[in-house]
């Protein structure tokens, strides 16, 4: 796992190859309620998208926020695919799981047609 600045959480890592590695990095303010379901709802997508085949570093801009202005961010939550390119950005708690996958270009990640996660406030109805 690499190493992550302080006040920063290196999210989970993956043993494939570089070229498969999807790498992100999710920016937050502090310990709010919006920034908790965002690195929840992040974590969620990509363990069911691209399960070992991730990294996700989670920024909190009050404690870094020259990682914020060098990354010319000026929304949070905001996440960040660095890698595969191209770089895409999207902001927002990161709810709508088909709107995040679209958004972030993931279909080569998706696994077997696996559906998207529900987030954990819907509920089911027959």
């Amino acid at each position: 796992m690499n190493a992550s600045p302080a006040g920063a959480d290196s999210g989970l890592s993956s043993t494939g190859p570089p070229s498969a590695q999807l790498v992100l990095r999710l920016y937050v303010t502090g310990n709010t309620h919006r920034s908790t379901r965002a690195v929840e709802n992040a974590r969620r997508l990509l363990e069911v998208y691209a399960a070992g085949r991730f990294e996700l570093e989670v920024i909190d801009i009050y404690v870094h926020p020259e990682a914020a202005i060098a990354a010319q961010i000026i929304a949070a939550p905001t996440l960040v695919k660095l890698n595969p390119g191209p770089l895409r950005r999207v902001i927002g708690d990161l709810s709508d799981s088909n709107k995040v996958l679209a958004a972030l270009g993931l279909n080569a990640f998706d696994t077997a047609g696996a559906a998207p996660p529900a987030p954990e406030s819907a509920s089911i109805k027959p």
